[in-house]
């Protein structure tokens, strides 16, 4: 009677589960040589007198024509994906007789790469064996060979899971910049460029016949509009500073109102008023960011002088208020020292806004065209809605969310298709297991957590190899210590 069935009787299970998956382990390890297709098959062969460069040239050739059919039913398909592609990334691109040549010579170097990569190990390492150890039983694949299958599904899931962190990153970043408060309000505002001479001429009358409108709430110039970069900025430095110790200040030339017009808000002094000739002579509006680079307060800079040198000339500016910060550019930027100004004449004025109520929108848009074809006549009626520049900033994002996402899903079916063939490839290999098992009274459960805890194990580690990489960066500055972030700022 065998030592394990003495064992049953004597109702002993750990020793009984002991002995089982030794006698599993001895039957499981030969069966793996004799099981193995492609082992069996090259010791066959090269005990009929094939020689090993001509078993690695069939091997690597049969993996390269495998690579060739799928290019070449990808080139079928490509056609029907190729629209979905353009619109995903905003690209337009096409298969022509200028780039035939490219997408071929590209083919032809993916077939030969991925044929070589696909090819290496039978061709390689499974001619390496002596055809007696492998006909004999002798040849086990595992060890080295195993491993490498573990390293690459490890490394195939943290690429998966690093695209799928990176579509909720995405999405979430894409979500916070076009769902937060930018500082103003941008609904319902309707711009005006004025590209032409005779455009910034009329401005006056524009802005005075656009007000008339009983749908409009009111109407203002700047010279950079909301979602637009800066480009105008002087260095200045308060009274008593050091003239060598300056703070870059962007300017933007403002109309009355302009403050208003999108609520941005006043924290200090006051704004600019209808007296053109008092408060366009060197006066400045400033937000909390410049206030602070300057080293005041909002309460303390009203009524404080800047200077700028030029030219060995000091030139004096009088601060005669302080708005809070908002985000002229997108959220990707940080917040830049920013300063209103007023124009004398009305002439740097490069934008009319006007601020209409939602009820007859294209009505209103219809009235202004109207009077701005009456007044201006070297430039067509264009205009845009400010919410719609503002969120054209973040397209980009979307475009890469998207994109990621796209990648993403391809990533995690690749992995679950790699997954299937693994499992199907060991649930073979471990037949007779399987069966023995069955046969001594193992549930289905307990089959398949036995066929599964090894994938679980690989995806677990996976995943943790890519969040301790995803989460490098922000671990490392929650270390950071808070006295240098403060001494930078």
């Amino acid at each position: 009677m065998p030592s394990y069935l003495k064992l049953v009787a004597g109702h002993n299970k750990d020793l009984v589960e002991k002995k089982i998956n030794e006698v599993l382990h001895q039957l499981y390890e030969p069966v793996d040589g004799k099981g193995d297709p492609a082992a069996t098959e090259i010791g066959v062969r090269k005990t009929l007198g094939a020689l090993r460069a001509t078993l690695i040239r069939q091997i690597l050739g049969d993996a390269m024509l495998t690579v060739v059919i799928a290019i070449l039913i990808s080139a079928l398909l490509m056609p029907l994906a190729l629209p979905f592609f353009n619109q995903l990334t905003n690209k337009s691109i096409s298969i022509n007789a200028d780039n035939i040549v490219f997408f071929l010579s590209a083919a032809l170097c993916l077939a030969l790469v991925t044929g070589l990569l696909a090819g290496s190990y039978p061709a390689f390492y499974l001619t390496s064996f002596q055809p007696a150890q492998v006909l004999k039983g002798k040849f086990i694949p595992g060890g080295s060979s195993g491993r490498l299958r573990q390293t690459l599904i490890v490394f195939q899931f943290m690429i998966a899971i690093v695209l799928v962190c990176g579509v909720f990153i995405m999405s979430r970043q894409v979500n916070f910049m076009t769902g937060s408060d930018p500082g103003f309000n941008a609904n319902a505002k309707i711009v005006l460029p004025l590209r032409t001479d005779e455009a910034h001429k009329q401005y006056d009358a524009l802005k005075e016949q656009i007000r008339q409108n009983g749908s409009v709430k009111g109407v203002s110039g700047c010279s950079f509009i909301p979602g637009t970069p800066i480009f105008r900025d002087m260095n200045f430095y308060p009274d008593g500073g050091n003239p060598d110790k300056v703070v870059d200040i962007d300017r933007d030339v403002v109309d009355v109102g302009y403050l208003e017009l999108l609520n941005i808000r006043l924290v200090a002094g006051r704004g600019f008023t209808e007296s053109r000739s008092l408060d366009s002579v060197r006066k400045f509006i400033l937000n909390r960011t410049a206030v602070s680079r300057l080293g005041f307060t909002p309460a303390t800079i009203v009524g404080q002088y800047l200077h700028f040198d030029w030219l060995g000339i000091k030139y004096d500016f009088k601060v005669i208020g302080v708005m809070e910060d908002f985000h002229q550019n997108s959220f990707r930027e940080e917040i830049r020292p920013t300063l209103f100004e007023m124009d004398r004449s009305n002439r740097r004025y490069d934008y009319g806004i006007a601020s209409v109520a939602s009820a007859d929108f294209e009505g209103t848009v219809r009235a202004i065209g109207r009077t701005w074809r009456s007044l201006i006549h070297d430039a067509p009626f264009e205009y845009s809605f400010l919410d719609q520049t503002i969120q054209k900033q973040y397209d980009e994002e979307r475009r890469v969310s998207r994109i990621i996402s796209s990648f993403g899903i391809i990533a995690m079916i690749i992995c679950a298709l790699g997954l299937y063939g693994l499992s199907s490839y060991m649930a073979e290999r471990r037949f007779k297991e399987i069966g023995i098992r069955k046969v001594l009274g193992a549930s289905v459960w307990q089959i398949v957590v036995m066929m599964t805890a090894e994938f679980v194990q690989l995806v677990l580690i996976a995943f943790v190899i890519a969040l301790v990489t995803i989460s490098f960066e922000s671990v490392k500055s929650a270390m950071g210590n808070p006295v240098d972030c403060l001494r930078n700022e």
